[in-house]
């Protein structure tokens, strides 16, 4: 009725309007809000529902749980349903029917079909949980069914949905949904739990067609037409939820793994020769199941770990992708193993077929996970979970416990290495503590504790400094203790002592990953739970990534570091890669101290990129394809500008702001300001690519505003195609832009320049890099040869496209020239038979120029024309493949062609042409298009 009265159902504080947890009410679209419905502090609201019929009624299912890193109370005295009659100001606790026990998570649906009925799937006690139903609107209950979700237990799934139709048809969110017709007497699957992915969290009913359903799974959103009989899934959404990530060597473009949720772990190309980007085809998942942690071999790339949850551990060969188990096992009469939901595994640095894999211990393998020795003991507190307390107290083992699909407890959650002291080995676990090894695991020690944070946190990630080898980084998470403090420390003596290095991360950042760059010792980069940071200053100042980085959780991120990529694993939003971060590096030097900069240059790949369809921007494959885009091709510039110049127009405008600040008239610039003004053309960055011995080959032009930018050389000449400043309306996807002949590869340089009206000046030294051929060429291969012959054709198609264009402007002017004899009497009528002969002999030469448009009219061939020859030339620049024969026969009879009809063109332009003009001008005749100003025979 109201569209400024909005309701929030807080679950947790975080994510509270006030920071409490309860029902909050706007009625004024979000500007003020107020707790209409607070329980207590352990108290939240998962499900808010309005009875249809009376916006008035609400219903709220509170959720009374308390999380721990060691366990989830899954309910309390407080949890139930409540009811409010007056749009949410008062409430009142629903009793009569209900469990009479502690009560867990709650879902609820109301029906349009009858607004009196309320559905309710509730976590209780083994003899009153299950699924509830209301005739009377909440007022009174009655248990249906002992159904409640499925295998992971109702902290995963808990939503019902009810039919806007049908009253008896509800849906319950499930690993494969279930259904009841009759009203919750009898629940069944969904169809066969095959035509879509599993594990439901999300479903939309169509009010106007029951048939019609949206469901979303831990596989993006599904759409059915035939209530669930068969789905089509909508594969453009990047909606993947990762939660680590590896990244190979490969050569040219290394690839990227990674271990998400319920998806498996998938593994892709970070960036390919196609055109088009990276497709979701170009993707495998070779590992079913959650996907955790990952590392690919760095001496051989083929060879993959990865593992599903509670720490199975497999090893693929991705050349017969066959699935090897290689978890290690307790030997006969020893403990039994306690893995963490996402175990750490790590490829030491100084040994490619040696394993590390943390259970509650450590353990090593040398054979790449063939066998494997225990090296350490426990490595954790040991604690029994369910004599840890929730809400102040230890609670009995037959209360709401929810441990089903979680991770068990006192396990190791991250390891490291030194890569500059072999054997020096740190351990985190999911109870705080922190280990150190000096001697590959023969001895530990328990390390110093993290200053400040509380007892028992998660230990999110260990990184071994790169640049001292008794340096550590260490990362906690308290949040399940309702915690949110970014715990990021650093230890430069082994773990004995820790100093934060948090320094400037807005309160509230979760911190999940952190990597060093290896060259300059104070750039991190940091995966955070709203982003990816870097800080240029070693944790002083933290920066957050934008430009298209979204604002979730990053669980991890790596460093390709001999490309010098940044790669983020998103927990929603898919992989993200930030291609050469290697400015950062000059940036932590100061580089944005200077008024400009040129950053140095990452060698480019040299290689034709491909359309695998028919044309580019996928139109076979329709809307519903995801791409995701290759770094801009070719060579790569970055620069900075503190400051750009200002424009007269500018300098007025600023000038006129600090006038009109203080209240004073503005004075009239005067004409010549004015005039000055419409003349200037602002100023512009130009950057010059020029090769080895010096010589120009092509201009790029950047942004000439403040601030940092990247603009890309396309690795080609200028292209031969005449001028065209005019605006196309639609352009066909086959359609490109012009472009020009290769440049070869081989070392360049490029100079950073301002242009103003002033002149053009230089802003500091010139960057060198390479065109790196991509290993795909023909064996023997001459590139410099094909470069430069290439480099002759579009030096003739540029002079046979400016003849082409002049012999229309010639036939053009003698459009005109028809028209002004109509307008003079005074014109000798021979004017017009020399016309139609120039016309006529300008045809032949149109004709040897681009071909006979009579019979290309009627659809026959004719002679091959310059054009025809030349344009198969152009051709050519698609590849890098050394040029045929018949095109080196082209080139040659197509230059001896060209020339002998310029010669034709030039003198026909300069005698009968201009004596016709000439003439006319003579005899009064009006002005035409290319006439000289005068015309006339005695200018």
């Amino acid at each position: 009725r109201d569209g400024n009265v909005v309701y929030v159902a807080a679950e947790g504080p975080l994510w509270a309007p006030g920071g409490e947890r309860g029902v909050y009410k706007t009625t004024d679209g979000g500007g003020s809000w107020r707790l209409v419905l607070g329980i207590d502090e352990d108290t939240g609201v998962t499900d808010l529902e309005f009875d249809p019929s009376d916006p008035d009624v609400l219903y709220a299912a509170a959720y009374q749980r308390r999380r721990h890193v060691w366990g989830f109370m899954a309910g309390g005295p407080s949890s139930g349903i409540y009811k409010s009659t007056d749009g949410g100001e008062a409430w009142r606790r629903m009793e009569r029917g209900l469990p009479t026990g502690d009560m867990g998570k709650i879902g609820l649906a109301v029906t349009p079909a009858d607004p009196g009925r309320v559905y309710a799937t509730i976590e209780a006690g083994e003899a009153e949980r299950g699924f509830y139903r209301s005739l009377d609107k909440g007022e009174s209950w009655e248990r249906r069914n002992p159904y409640v979700s499925g295998g992971t237990g109702p902290h995963y799934y808990q939503e019902i949905y009810a039919s806007p139709r049908d009253p008896d048809l509800v849906y319950q969110m499930d690993v494969f949904v279930q259904v009841t017709r009759d009203g919750g007497a009898t629940f069944d699957n969904l169809g066969t739990g095959r035509e879509a992915h599993s594990d439901n969290h999300a479903w939309w009913i169509d009010p106007e067609d029951g048939d019609h359903l949206l469901a979303g799974t831990d596989a993006g959103l599904y759409e059915s037409f035939d209530e669930g009989l068969t789905w089509r899934h909508f594969p453009n959404l990047p909606v993947s939820q990762f939660y680590k990530v590896a990244l190979g060597s490969e050569e040219p473009f290394y690839n990227v793994l990674g271990g998400a949720q319920d998806l498996g772990t998938l593994y892709g190309p970070s960036r390919t020769t196609n055109a088009e980007g990276v497709r979701n085809e170009d993707w495998t998942v070779p590992l079913g199941a959650d996907g955790y942690g990952v590392a690919i071999d760095p001496t051989d790339p083929h060879i993959l770990y990865m593992e599903t949850q509670v720490g199975n551990l497999y090893r693929v060969d991705r050349r017969n992708w066959e699935t090897l188990p290689i978890q290690p096992q307790p030997a006969p009469g020893e403990a039994p193993e306690r893995w963490n939901w996402d175990s750490p595994v790590l490829i030491s640095p100084h040994a490619a077929h040696r394993l590390y894999f943390g259970s509650y211990r450590l353990w090593k393998s040398e054979d790449r996970g063939d066998s494997w020795v225990p090296v350490s003991g426990d490595l954790t507190r040991n604690r029994n979970r369910y004599e840890l307390p929730f809400m102040g107290r230890v609670w009995s083992v037959d209360d709401l416990h929810d441990t089903g699909a979680m991770s068990q407890y006192a396990t190791l959650t991250a390891i490291t290495e030194s890569p500059l002291a072999e054997g020096l080995l740190y351990t985190g676990s999911d109870d705080g503590l922190i280990h150190v090894s000096e001697d590959g695991g023969g001895n530990w020690e328990r390390a110093a504790p993290l200053p400040g944070a509380p007892e028992g946190y998660f230990v999110n990630d260990l990184e071994a400094s790169r640049h001292e080898a008794g340096a550590v980084f260490a990362l906690a998470d308290a949040h399940k203790a309702g915690d949110f403090t970014p715990y990021l420390f650093e230890s430069t003596d082994r773990g004995r002592s820790w100093r934060s290095i948090a320094g400037d991360l807005p309160d509230g950042t979760i911190v999940w990953a952190i990597q060093q760059d290896q060259e300059n010792p104070d750039l991190l980069f940091l995966a955070a739970e709203f982003g990816l940071y870097f800080s240029p200053n070693h944790g002083t100042n933290w920066i957050r990534l934008e430009a298209g980085v979204p604002t979730i959780a990053f669980r991890d991120v790596k460093l390709q570091r001999r490309d010098g990529d940044v790669v983020g694993a998103t927990f929603g939003r898919g992989f993200y890669v930030l291609d050469d971060y290697t400015p950062l590096r000059e940036v932590a030097d100061g580089a944005l101290e200077e008024d400009a900069h040129l950053f140095g240059v990452r060698d480019a790949w040299w290689y034709i990129p491909s359309v695998p369809g028919q044309a580019l921007g996928r139109p076979t494959w329709g809307s519903d394809a995801f791409v995701a885009p290759n770094p801009t091709f070719g060579a790569t510039f970055t620069y900075w500008l503190k400051e750009a110049p200002a424009t007269v127009r500018e300098e007025r405008g600023e000038a006129e702001k600090e006038l009109r600040r203080a209240g004073d008239d503005i004075p009239f610039p005067g004409w010549e300001t004015l005039r000055e003004e419409s003349l200037e053309s602002g100023p512009k960055v130009l950057l010059l690519v020029r090769n080895a011995g010096g010589e120009p080959v092509r201009w790029v032009e950047g942004p000439a505003r403040p601030g940092l930018h990247r603009v890309a050389w396309d690795l080609r000449r200028p292209a031969p195609d005449p001028i065209d400043l005019s605006t196309p309306g639609f352009v066909p996807p086959w359609a490109t832009d012009p472009q020009g002949p290769l440049a070869a590869p081989g070392s360049y340089s490029v100079e950073l320049m301002m242009a103003t009206a002033d002149g053009v000046e230089s802003l500091g030294e010139p960057r060198t890099f390479q065109l790196k051929p991509l290993p795909t060429a023909s064996p023997g291969t001459d590139f410099q040869a094909v470069a430069a012959f290439q480099w002759q054709a579009r030096e003739l198609i540029r002079r046979a496209a400016g003849a082409g264009e002049e012999v229309g402007r010639v036939q053009e002017r003698l459009r005109y020239m028809r028209a002004a004899f109509l307008e003079t009497p005074g014109a000798e009528p021979s004017l017009l038979t020399r016309m139609d002969a120039l016309n006529r002999t300008l045809d032949g030469i149109r004709t040897r120029l681009l071909g006979d448009r009579v019979r290309g009219r009627m659809n026959e061939p004719g002679v091959r024309s310059i054009n025809d020859r030349l344009g198969a030339l152009g051709e050519h620049w698609g590849t890098r493949m050394e040029p045929t024969a018949a095109m080196r026969r082209d080139l040659e009879t197509g230059l001896t062609d060209l020339v002998a009809l310029e010669r034709e063109l030039a003198a026909l332009m300069a005698g009968e042409l201009e004596r016709l003009e000439a003439d006319l001008a003579a005899a009064g005749a009006p002005w035409t298009p290319g006439r000289r100003i005068g015309g006339g025979r005695d200018r």
